[in-house]
């Protein structure tokens, strides 16, 4: 009866251990394309640095230490977002400051 009982132990143990979810919310890879995207279609800054906290939590994931990796890529999806704003924010901004000096022009005349 213990056997049963240790056996069954160690099937629930096993089998919780397999279906608790993981800390770790992104996709490594996905998160790896997106910060290369940054870097072409956004602030290559900025996306440079995201693609070199993607990778690094990309190693941290591989040797095993979970949390290093959530934090680096926490920081790599920071800087993704960041370069992509202001490169929203330099098209947006861009041709309304264009229009304001033409105005400001035409009025000093």
């Amino acid at each position: 009866m213990a056997d049963e009982e240790k056996a069954v132990e160690t099937l629930v143990g096993n089998s919780e251990a397999a279906h608790t979810p993981s800390p770790i919310r992104c996709c490594w890879l996905r998160l790896r394309y997106l910060a290369a995207t940054s870097i072409i279609c956004g602030c290559s800054c900025l996306g440079v640095m995201a693609l070199v906290f993607a990778i690094k939590a990309e190693e941290r994931l591989k040797a095993g230490r979970s949390e290093e990796a959530v934090h680096w890529g926490a920081r790599a999806r920071r800087l993704i977002l960041a370069s992509f704003a202001v490169w929203f924010a330099v098209l947006i901004l861009g041709p309304i400051l264009l229009w304001l000096l033409s105005y400001a022009i035409a009025q000093a005349e």
